[in-house]
């Protein structure tokens, strides 16, 4: 047991013989856990740097099909970081493909506004993949440390659209939509898209793409017309290759990203914490009310993957 463990035990030990009991309602509540993940050096530290994840796939809520980071969660962890002033700076550890378009700008919003609100540095730490709405999120930061062998980049926009009015011929199926207007079920799968509708979906595509390299040119702006001209075909790179086109600010390890925290922060030591999240709970705007899916539901969710339909990406799928 740690030298820090066992004062906070003794400490535990007499608050309970002197009050009676132990206020267990934030554990009732589902509220999340603080965990110290690395001890300061020093015995009593005032000062703590917290770890907030973004993993997986980015959605706008959690998902049982394919586990990642929702928009909740980010924002509970950012509120209980604001709200506890010990809390000298941010990093953000991303590792993940990208996700929903709008879920990713949503959690690079929240970063901005802890940033603004607080004054508080974040860092982010690129891990082994931090493509597309990953590398959105990271825009936030205040500084980008991507680990030697990080996969990121991949900026862009996509939409995944499957014609199966083939397949549903085959077996003697055919759709017939009644709809208030011609585009009103663009991107049907049940049947071929016009050039009108494709025409359409492109427009916004563009749109949600332009919003992203944007972002980029305001938030990196060492980089170069030619820098951006060059990651605007959506290519992903490697850690070097985006050190030198100004996408990231240094190559390195969780370590040296926590090391620019404390820098930004004008610190030299600090409990490192992570926020352990109950499974679920509804503590914030973001929450969501959903219920768990039937077991057909469950079933048939496992054939499909979590973008299927009209939805719009800032994700790096290979072979999709």
């Amino acid at each position: 047991m740690s030298r820090r463990c066992l004062t906070i035990s003794l400490i535990g030990a007499v608050l309970l013989a002197t009050a009676g009991c132990i206020n267990v309602a934030p554990l009732v509540a589902g509220q999340m856990q603080e965990v110290v993940v690395r001890e300061s050096p020093r015995w009593f530290e005032p000062n703590k740097v917290a770890i907030v994840d973004v993993e997986g796939f980015i959605g706008g809520g959690g998902s049982w099909l394919m586990p990642g980071t929702s928009v909740a969660d980010v924002k509970e962890k950012l509120t209980r970081a604001a709200d506890d002033t010990s809390v000298r700076a941010i990093v953000l550890r991303v590792n993940t493909p990208g996700g929903e378009a709008t879920a990713s700008d949503t959690i690079y919003h929240e970063v901005i506004r802890f940033r603004e609100q607080t004054g508080r540095p974040v860092v982010a730490a690129l891990r082994s993949m931090a493509t597309s709405g990953g590398y959105y999120a990271a825009l936030a930061a205040d500084r980008i440390v991507a680990e030697p062998t990080t996969v990121t980049g991949s900026v862009g926009v996509s939409m995944h659209y499957v014609n199966m009015e083939g397949l549903l011929g085959k077996i003697g199926l055919k759709a017939e939509p009644i709809e208030s207007g011609a585009m009103k079920d663009i991107g049907s799968p049940t049947r071929a898209m016009t050039p009108e509708e494709r025409q359409v979906l492109q427009g916004v595509i563009n749109a949600l793409f332009e919003r992203f390299i944007g972002l980029v040119r305001e938030r990196r702006p060492t980089m170069t017309e030619a820098n951006l001209k060059a990651i605007a075909d959506g290519r992903v790179v490697t850690a070097q290759q985006a050190l030198d086109l100004h996408l990231v600010d240094e190559i390195g390890y969780l370590d040296d990203a926590l090391d620019q925290a404390y820098k930004l922060a004008g610190i030299q030591h600090a409990d490192v914490i992570i926020y352990r999240p109950f499974p679920s709970y509804s503590a914030n705007i973001y929450s969501s009310a959903a219920s768990e899916p039937d077991p057909i539901a469950r079933g048939l969710g496992l054939l499909l993957p979590p973008w299927s339909g009209a939805t719009f990406l800032y994700l790096w799928t290979p072979g999709s």
